[in-house]
């Protein structure tokens, strides 16, 4: 493959860049320390994926009994195919690993160190000269900063002629203002980082957090860097990945607010690329019901693009939908349910080519991560996966791996299944994309 493609990775999760192999060796000398009820860990875990793990007993197995033993540990933290279309199912095996690494960081310095080099390292083995990770960390003010700075410092310590490493924060969509400010705060306090920490992003669950809701952070974010030139941040935004909490509609979107509010760089966009009637059977009566508040925000988008909608085909009946917004203002706390048919599926697909215009043109990139997006996508196969129609587009579009260690792939693995399964060469492919450095922040 092409070192073009298979040589930069721009999604990136530091804490999903662990192997089984990774975690049990991280693991071996603190399993048994390691309080696995922690956060609901167990309960979770269980409840979600119908099982009853004890993470001692694999951890002890794999040990005494690699050749039995470390399949099972392997099977309860990789996410793989049998696992698809469940956000709920991949969060719990992630957080499987997460609750070892936790436990290394609060064993100090050395060891966070120590980890962050383990999955770096992976990379470099793998032969990848540019990646930008995405690590969030929790803790009061200090105790935070003093975790990102930590991590900024060991992989600004891995940036040698032959590999270059980024750090985007991950900020809570709950309430992503606390964690931008502590950010703030760690490049005034330490403003050599600003090389390392060059953006955040709206990471996680992403249903029922609508972008609107993020206006005041990109505005702030503009003022800081206006008035601190030498410490720019930029936003990249995870959107439609898992959007079953509204209409199809709304969930196309949504990428296209995401990309309005300023993002550099959209993670996924499942949404734009995957058929609607595909998307529909993946659940009963799925997308069929959203907030009457997520419905007057699409009639107030149609009103406001209602002349490009129609340049690519899209009906707009402005004095219907004046009439139903009229109708559904004070039900702005209800759900309003919506049925499928054949004529709006094709509307929808014109929504998905006026939107994926719309980012050619505005030169939004959209991180497509193949693997992640099959299983958390809850695609059916590789025939409908969303990749067919987002390289048929002018999106800009770069390949990513996202988690690689939870779902046991390499960024090079990932160019070889798009070349396999869709009608592009490796060198056709190249082609398409381009550099995807081209695409790295500040």
């Amino acid at each position: 493959m092409p070192n073009k493609l298979s040589g930069c990775d721009l999604h990136v999760h530091l804490a999903g860049s662990f192997y089984a192999e990774d975690l049990l060796a991280i693991g071996a000398p603190i399993f048994r320390e390691v309080d696995w009820t922690a956060r609901d860990f167990l309960d979770g875990y269980n409840a979600a994926l119908n099982t009853k793990l004890n993470p001692v007993q694999l951890f002890a197995e794999a040990l005494e009994n690699p050749g039995a033993g470390f399949p099972k540990l392997k099977a309860a933290y990789v996410f793989g195919s049998e696992d698809s279309g469940d956000f709920e199912k991949f969060m719990w095996k992630y957080r499987f690993f997460s609750h070892v690494w936790g436990y290394g960081w609060e064993q100090g310095r050395e060891t966070a160190v120590a980890m962050i080099t383990q999955a770096v390292d992976h990379h470099k083995r793998q032969g990848l000269d540019y990646v930008e990770y995405r690590a969030g960390f929790w803790g009061e003010d200090e105790a935070l900063r003093q975790k990102m700075q930590i991590c900024a410092e060991a992989l600004a310590a891995e940036c040698d002629e032959m590999f270059t490493a980024r750090y985007i924060i991950p900020l809570p969509r709950e309430e992503p203002l606390s964690m931008y400010r502590a950010t703030r705060q760690l490049l005034q306090e330490q403003p050599q980082l600003a090389r390392i920490i060059v953006g955040v992003d709206l990471a996680s669950r992403e249903e029922g957090f609508p972008p609107k809701l993020y206006r005041e952070l990109f505005q702030q974010m503009n003022r800081d860097n206006a008035a601190f030139p030498d410490q720019q941040l930029t936003a990249v935004y995870h959107v439609g990945e898992t959007f079953f909490d509204k209409s199809l509609e709304s969930a196309v979107r949504w990428c296209h607010e995401a990309a309005l509010l300023g993002a550099k760089r959209l993670g996924h966009c499942i949404a734009l690329g995957l058929d609607p009637a595909v998307a529909v059977s993946r659940r009963a009566k799925a997308h069929e019901a959203e907030l009457v508040s997520e419905r007057l925000d699409q009639i107030a988008y149609d009103l406001r693009f209602a002349a490009e909608l129609r340049q690519f085909g899209v009906t707009v009946d402005e004095k219907k939908l004046l009439d139903e917004q009229q109708a559904l203002l004070n039900r702005a706390d209800d759900w309003v349910e919506r049925p499928y048919n054949p004529l709006r599926f094709k509307e929808i697909r014109l929504r998905q080519t006026f939107v994926l215009a719309q980012l050619a043109e505005m030169g939004t990139p959209i991180e497509c991560c193949p693997t992640s997006n099959l299983r958390i996508g809850g695609v059916p196969d590789a025939e409908h996966h969303p990749i067919h129609r987002l390289l048929a587009s002018s999106a800009p579009l770069c390949l990513c791996t996202d988690d690689p260690g939870t779902f046991d792939i390499t960024l090079a693995s990932e160019v070889e299944w798009v070349v396999q399964h869709t009608d592009y060469t490796a060198e056709s492919l190249a082609q398409r994309l381009g550099d995807p450095r081209r695409f790295q922040l500040c």
